[in-house]
């Protein structure tokens, strides 16, 4: 798979790309804070205090006291008991199984996980992981009644939403569907945090599932705009991690700038609560009108835009209105992307109406 684009990134919603600046609608920095005065500044005091890395592990000689200032943060903007800091979002997910496997004896991955919790299976006994259709509760249902033996707890793992499309999986009919056999739900809310449920808790608070039905997972490198990883969940978490997981026992943590600076983050969104649903009504707004022009939109909060037209030569009729119009073309051909590939687009807070409205009109004038 070949890289993509230099892009450098300036005034917070703009891109560098061939020497030219264009209006960036890609990406997942929902709220612009990667480039927020506040968590700048965070990052550099830290550094210059503390340097850049703590260069040993956790259970050595790297236990920075930001870490534990910020799993505890952490751990309250999710409403959770507990969080564990990963070294970056894509090893939560095998911490977390790491963590959690010897408690469960089969486990119900959806077939369209996100590779990192695919991935984290590797380590579980192949004949006790079973995949079931994507988004599909009946499909779980099925696979539940033909492997889970009487007396097994299942384990099923799953996104909280779809990074293609901000697509909500029903969360609350899989906890439904395992509850009665002590299940619990393993979310990816790698893309909910922060932007879904009312208060940025993520897709498990917009599916209003109780404490007791999920284990969270995320990352800090999405709409908190600085780097690392997390597992949150209920008391005694953190210390079934440091006894069973050899993912976080043996890596190198997160580094104190980035600690600092997703702590401030955290802050950033807790003070200013519209920038959360400001930009949730936005995204509806946005979809409304995508809808309109006969495009498919999922009905979701999460400001993740899928726009394809399944037609190559279209598809590249649209990437050269979006040049035109000054406006980068986001063109995704990616597992898990539709056949083709796609347009992702994503929203943020910090865009223009002028800009969004430039994205929609170059948008309907590509349906022509």
């Amino acid at each position: 798979m070949p890289l993509g684009p230099e892009l450098r990134f300036h005034e917070r919603t703009k891109v560098l790309f061939e020497q030219r600046s264009y209006v960036f609608f890609g990406g997942s920095d929902y709220h612009r804070l990667a480039s927020h005065p506040e968590v700048l500044r965070a990052a550099r005091e830290v550094a210059e205090s503390d340097g850049l890395n703590v260069a040993g592990s956790r259970v050595t000689t790297g236990n920075h006291p930001l870490h534990r200032q910020l799993e505890a943060k952490a751990a309250a903007f999710l409403g959770a008991r507990e969080a564990a800091l990963c070294p970056d979002g894509y090893l939560s997910n095998t911490v977390a199984v790491e963590t959690v496997a010897r408690d469960f004896q089969r486990y119900f991955i959806d077939e369209s996980a996100h590779a990192s919790l695919l991935v984290s299976t590797d380590c579980l006994p192949r004949d006790q992981v079973h995949r079931f259709r994507h988004a599909d509760p009946e499909s779980l249902r099925q696979a539940l009644a033909a492997y889970l033996r009487p007396g097994e707890r299942p384990l099923v793992l799953t996104n909280g939403v779809e990074p293609g499309d901000g697509e909500l999986p029903p969360l609350g009919e899989y906890w439904e569907a395992v509850r009665h056999a002590g299940g619990l739900l393993l979310v990816d809310d790698a893309h909910g945090m922060g932007v879904a449920g009312p208060t940025g808790k993520g897709s498990p608070e917009e599916a209003q599932l109780p404490a007791e039905a999920f284990l969270q997972t995320g990352t800090f490198a999405k709409a908190l705009g600085a780097f690392g990883g997390l597992l949150a969940g209920p008391s005694g978490l953190f210390a079934r991690v440091v006894e069973r997981s050899r993912t976080f026992t043996g890596a190198t943590p997160i580094p104190p700038p980035l600690a600092a600076a997703v702590l401030r983050a955290i802050g950033v969104l807790q003070e200013y609560p519209a920038m959360i649903t400001n930009l949730r009504e936005r995204t509806f707004r946005v979809r409304a009108r995508i809808r309109a022009m006969g495009l498919p939109s999922c009905p979701s909060p999460v400001p993740i835009l899928s726009v394809t037209h399944r037609n190559e030569a279209r598809n590249q009729r649209l990437s050269a209105l979006l040049l035109q119009n000054g406006i980068y073309p986001p063109f995704i051909d990616y597992p898990g992307s539709p056949p083709g590939g796609h347009f992702r687009f994503t929203l943020s807070g910090l865009h223009t109406e002028e800009e969004v409205d430039r994205l929609l009109a170059t948008l309907a004038l590509s349906c022509e």
